[in-house]
């Protein structure tokens, strides 16, 4: 279990410069209220780097150091709408000052000490937050491994070198997304037993194949949805990319210039003003504290997909959910379940970038529960909650409470065996056939009530859980929900 304290999350983003990454960046602008984002490293990738032209190495579809200061200044624009609607969002001005360029030359180049790598490595070596600090990797891990390995060099024959590395090993969590570079490998899993939550295949589904996932799940990455974000919030949201928008990014290869006409005539099974990608964006939903408490253990679930524990320093994405529109247990299940509610959260803050007027727009509703949400109960006892809940505009709230079969032990299936998922080449989950005997069906009593009570099975273990999720909507054109996540612990005495 990773420890995450009640409070934001604290996280360093470290990306290359794809189009996905910049639309991940754009709407982490929007949700940069609830980080402690201590700082942006432009890093390389196996797929992008700058080149050097000491060592004839040419770029690779290079696009620059210059999109994220001019996605900042952009947010500066909409900077005192967002204010009005949510605390906590950082100024533009300390956004810049915290961007720093960091291994770019080559993929997976880490012999260079940069910009970003000293950056890091001085947060590291002077960091006294008692908070874990996870480093998004959206890009290669290059520029993290060798901020680490510039303390290895300097620390590592010293007498505070154990405390170092414990205290760096103790705090730092690696968000990756897919294995961008050979440095993890190569150095970081080998000298350091640092914690990583690794996503090797489930972004794909938030990236370049999400029409390989059942149209249900997906309506709002269609072009009718995507056209509504980027037409009716401002200047801000103009700068989302949208497949056939007329886009074009310099230093792209032009096969990978998604904006113009050519691609949609080599790839008709778009459509124009489709979704793109926001393959990077799943690493900072799964800090959002929203109620589901997924960053408090990845075995969970929530907006960031769940995973499952390989060993004490190694989480994957390999938990498996049962997805009701195929009728079979998906790993990329945990994460494409919530699309609806990431995009119909997504657009609600896009409105706020477009408004300073606080009554014209939803905001989140506010939740208590007059019980622990931790909680010991006994087999074949009945459970009651109670909600309080109000919304801030004075808008009709509704209620729904249901039981997260797959996060709880009691229902739990380890036999449950999956199989690799392989579309054209891409590696991008597992599957696993629909189990002969359901689940046991936990009663909910008032579903749909602020008030609800739940019967425990009496065949519950001791020790087995059952994970309750709350969720409290408002009403209105862009609605926004609040979540809240209940856990049940048998104790049979």
């Amino acid at each position: 279990m990773i420890k995450q304290l009640n409070e934001k999350a604290r996280t360093i983003i470290t990306t290359d410069g794809e189009v996905d990454d910049m639309n991940s960046f754009l709407r982490y602008l929007l949700y940069s209220n609830e980080f402690d984002t201590e700082g942006i490293i432009l890093t390389s990738s196996v797929y992008h780097y700058a080149g050097d032209d000491e060592k004839g190495i040419k770029p690779e579809r290079w696009t620059g150091e210059k999109w994220i200061p001019y996605l900042i200044s952009e947010y500066g624009k909409v900077y005192d709408h967002l204010k009005v609607h949510g605390e906590g969002y950082p100024t533009p001005e300390y956004l810049q000052s915290i961007y720093h360029v960091g291994n770019i030359s080559f993929k997976g180049e880490y012999e260079q000490e940069t910009d970003g790598s000293r950056f890091l490595e001085n947060y590291l070596l002077e960091d006294t937050d008692e908070r874990p600090l996870y480093i998004q990797t959206w890009g290669g891990t290059n520029t993290t491994a060798r901020a680490l390995r510039s303390i290895e060099e300097k620390y590592g024959h010293s007498p505070e070198w154990s405390t170092i590395k414990k205290r760096i090993e103790e705090k730092v969590v690696i968000y990756i997304i897919l294995d961008q570079d050979d440095t993890y490998n190569e150095y970081i899993a080998k000298k350091w037993h640092i914690k990583v939550i690794n996503d090797k295949f489930n972004f794909w589904y938030f990236a370049y194949l999400w029409k390989y996932t059942n149209y249900n799940l997906t309506r709002k990455l269609n072009h009718d949805w995507q056209k509504k974000l980027v037409n009716n919030f401002g200047s801000f949201l103009a700068n989302y990319a949208l497949i056939g928008d007329g886009r074009v990014i310099d230093g792209e290869n032009e096969d990978e210039q998604r904006g113009i006409d050519s691609y949609l005539e080599k790839n008709p099974e778009y459509e124009r003003f489709d979704f793109i990608s926001e393959g990077d964006s799943p690493s900072f939903f799964y800090l959002i504290n929203n109620g589901l408490r997924n960053s408090s253990d990845p075995t969970f679930g929530g907006w960031g997909g769940r995973f499952v524990e390989k060993s004490s320093t190694l989480y994957t994405n390999e938990a498996l959910d049962f997805n009701p529109y195929t009728k079979r247990y998906e790993a990329a299940y945990t994460l494409t379940r919530w699309f609806d509610d990431i995009q119909d959260d997504f657009i609600a803050r896009a409105a706020w970038s477009a408004t300073d007027d606080f009554d014209k727009v939803s905001h989140y509703p506010i939740v208590d529960i007059d019980m622990n949400l931790e909680r010991d109960v006994k087999p074949g006892e009945r459970v009651k909650y109670k909600v309080y809940a109000k919304d801030l505009n004075g808008r009709k709230l509704y209620y729904k409470w249901w039981i997260y079969d797959e996060a709880s032990t009691y229902n739990a299936h380890e036999h449950l065996e999956a199989k690799q998922e392989d579309i054209e080449g891409f590696l991008i989950g597992y599957n696993a056939e629909p189990l002969a005997d359901s689940y046991h069906k936990i009663r909910i009593k008032n579903e749909n009530q602020p008030t609800v009570s739940i019967d425990v099975p009496k065949d519950i273990s001791d020790g087995q859980t059952i994970h309750v999720i709350l969720e409290v909507k408002n009403d209105g054109e862009h609605p926004l929900k609040t979540y809240r996540r209940i856990i049940l612990t048998a104790k049979e005495n």
